[in-house]
């Protein structure tokens, strides 16, 4: 059998060439994304006729269908449990990608899978009895926290290179931390900081 001479396109072959082009580049474009798979860039639109935007979209949806939010949203666990893990899950979903996170979060959220992982988060925070005038703090609170570590979780080990002359106070702290579990530590003050806020809020507004 003969052999096409360019190679077969489809959505996820076009999503595969964005993800490898952001680990390299940190960006992707249509142009990029052409000269990569070795095809003329208007080919990209027969697959993904919204362009870069509908690329992003389906990132998105990549990225986040592993997240089990019927569990989440309905589950037997305590509202305070289900935020961990709604945190956990999102920020293990998206830290896989840390150069993407820019691109995921720089356009309008309008596609049905994020708006989906959102939705879970504020039925979540309504079951708790947070105000509905308080809800979108909280949901930028833990974005916060998922996106922080996600990136984090992207930097070198160790992380700062010190001196006893130069950085008293830090090297003196990076000495005496865990540093080898330090994203992973943060993480866990940082959720369990967010919920103790949550739980004074509700208890506020009681």
């Amino acid at each position: 059998m003969v052999r096409p001479r360019t190679q077969l396109l489809s959505r996820d072959i076009i999503l595969d060439a964005a993800l490898e082009l952001i680990r390299k580049e940190h960006d992707f474009t249509i142009l990029g994304i052409g000269r990569h798979l070795g095809v003329n860039p208007s080919s990209l639109y027969h697959h993904l006729k919204g362009g870069r935007d509908e690329i992003i979209n389906g990132l998105r949806e990549r990225l986040y269908d592993k997240i089990d939010l019927a569990s989440l949203r309905t589950g037997p666990l305590p509202w305070q449990i289900r935020i961990q893990q709604w945190v956990r899950s999102y920020r293990d979903a998206v830290a896989h990608y840390p150069a993407a996170i820019p691109i995921l979060i720089g356009r309008l959220v309008d596609d049905t899978p994020t708006l989906a992982v959102y939705e879970t988060l504020a039925a979540i925070l309504a079951e708790a009895g947070v105000p509905e005038s308080k809800q979108v703090g909280c949901i930028a609170m833990l974005d916060a926290v998922v996106f922080g570590s996600a990136i984090d979780a992207g930097s070198p080990e160790p992380l700062w290179d010190t001196s006893a002359d130069n950085q008293p106070y830090l090297h003196r702290a990076v000495a005496e931390g865990e540093t080898s579990d330090r994203v992973a530590h943060g993480l866990d003050m940082a959720i369990s900081a967010a919920v103790t806020y949550i739980e004074r809020l509700v208890n506020r507004t009681a």
